[in-house]
């Protein structure tokens, strides 16, 4: 009985390990991108975006940079099939991508 339970947990600590490790995955052309890809990977793959903006690092009052502080940029693909991309960049690694019909 004890050998079924320990099974059942290996199998679901597997199971687990490789859903949390799955990328969002777009294709640009004939290439694709992922989260992870660098910004100027992006832009090579993808072209240039619809739309882009950008925000941060966040600053002190005497306009310095607060420590640890990113700068958040968030480039708009599309319409493709009637959907745009958002990808959501931190510091110029793409860790977001979201796909939505306007």
């Amino acid at each position: 009985m004890l050998t079924k339970h320990m099974l059942l947990l290996s199998a679901g600590v597997v199971l687990t390990t490789f859903m949390s490790t799955t990328n969002a995955t777009i294709r640009c052309g004939t290439s694709l991108i992922s989260e992870g890809d660098s910004m100027s990977t992006v832009l090579e793959k993808c072209g240039p975006p619809l739309r882009k903006s950008s925000e941060g690092p966040a600053r002190r009052p005497n306009g310095v940079p607060k420590l640890n502080a990113a700068t958040i940029t968030i480039f708009v693909y599309g319409p493709n099939g009637g959907s745009y991309q958002y990808l959501r960049f931190i510091d110029d690694k793409l860790i977001e991508i979201d796909m939505k019909r306007e």
